[in-house]
């Protein structure tokens, strides 16, 4: 469908002072920069003893924190190195020899922490050998690998291993908005939802200040939200919202307050549309800001608080001009738990024709006290514009299901 031009008199109707504090937001995420906590600095032992080409290869890092305070983070669960022979350059994964490749690293203030990598050296990388880290800004060093004899080639390897090889980037790929599948409890079984989310850190620079340090926080994002009818004949879907973003992410400005263990900002521009024709179509845009808090609670519990503000720009005048009076300028996010148990989280839109909440529940389900992959989830939703098709219609829906990321 031909979208209305975009015109001053449209401008005229959304509010300034949203438009003001989206702006302020961009500006405010880069002179941020200077306040943000320094990374902790990477070294490497190159790979010691009899070191030989096509095998699983060693090497250990130390990690200094030049801050006063114990650092705790997962940047370093998967490193990718890039291994070089001459004017030949391979860039592998290495994971964590003895640990848990999700653990976190915590290192002392003012001191190091040690831990031992494992990677596959590639059958071709024989004789004088590099590796580096470069997006830790650690190495070259070198050392040398011997070739495996034809014969002893006897060695099988899995087939996994070679991933990091074949996809070096997917490491840049992670989840981003919560994904499930939840069928309709009531009123039933065609409110039946499910929703599918990533994001992609284009530039993957290292924070270390200058320019590189704000290229790293630049991502792309999709989401697609899709409402499916199963009690129909056909199972059709009555919905499906396309969502393409573009958002900034400072994870982390240190606020110097005890009690707030977490503070970041999270500033975007986001299109959804339905992905449809003519008097069925519907589309919108816009810019928002959303600082993110959290507070630790004790015993892994937490709590988080993230209000988000928004400006619409150019939405399709002839199918969903009025789309602000029910979906509103304005987000509060609660969330609640333990990382380990039972995670509440709410959502609450303002507009006005009403407020308009939802409301998860998951926790992580278990067989034989193992996790099996899969949180058992429960939402509810209750006003307008959950779909965008219907976004005017006032709805209220019970759903039961599983999710992958909460």
């Amino acid at each position: 469908m031909k979208k209305t031009p975009h015109n001053l008199s449209r401008l005229k109707q959304v509010p300034r002072v949203w438009l003001g504090v989206t702006i302020l937001g961009f500006m405010l995420c880069i002179l941020s920069y200077p306040v943000l906590a320094q990374e902790a600095g990477v070294f490497i032992v190159p790979p010691q003893g009899n070191v030989m080409a096509g095998q699983m290869t060693r090497f250990i890092l130390f990690f200094h924190n030049p801050e006063k305070k114990a650092m705790t983070t997962d940047a370093y669960n998967r490193v990718m190195v890039t291994i070089k022979k001459d004017n030949k350059k391979i860039v592998v994964e290495a994971t964590p020899l003895d640990a848990d490749p999700d653990a976190l690293v915590t290192i002392p203030g003012n001191g190091y922490e040690k831990r031992e990598y494992k990677f596959l050296l590639p059958q071709s990388m024989d004789g004088n050998i590099s590796i580096s880290l470069p997006e830790f800004a650690a190495g070259p060093v070198w050392f040398v690998a011997r070739e495996i004899p034809m014969k002893d080639r006897t060695e099988q390897l899995a087939l996994n291993e070679k991933e990091a090889i074949i996809h070096p980037l997917a490491k840049y790929l992670s989840p981003y908005e919560p994904m499930y599948f939840l069928v309709g409890v009531d009123p039933g079984p065609e409110k039946s939802k499910f929703q599918i989310s990533f994001k992609y850190k284009i530039f993957n620079a290292k924070k270390n200040g200058g320019w590189k340090s704000f290229l790293d926080g630049i991502h792309l994002a999709y989401t697609q939200t899709s409402f499916w009818d199963l009690s129909s004949d056909s199972a059709a879907f009555e919905d499906t919202s396309y969502k393409p973003e573009l958002f900034y992410f400072i994870p982390k400005i240190d606020l110097g307050i005890p009690f707030i263990k977490a503070f970041g900002i999270q500033t975007g521009y986001r299109h959804e549309s339905n992905g449809k024709e003519g008097v069925d179509s519907r589309s919108t845009n816009f810019l928002y800001i959303e600082p993110i808090m959290a507070f630790s609670l004790g015993n892994n519990y937490f709590l988080k608080i993230a209000p988000r503000v928004w400006t619409y720009i150019n939405n399709i005048d002839s199918t969903n001009a009025d789309l602000d009076q029910y979906r509103g300028y304005f987000k509060f996010q609660l969330s609640a738990g333990n990382l380990d148990g039972f995670i509440l989280d709410t959502n609450t839109h303002w507009a006005d024709k009403g407020p308009s909440f939802q409301v998860d529940l998951s926790y992580p389900l278990k067989v034989f006290k193992k996790e099996v992959g899969f949180y058992l989830h429960l939402q509810y939703f209750n006003g307008y514009a959950e779909t965008l098709f219907h976004y005017k219609e006032k709805d209220e829906s019970i759903r039961l299901g599983l999710s992958i990321v909460r």
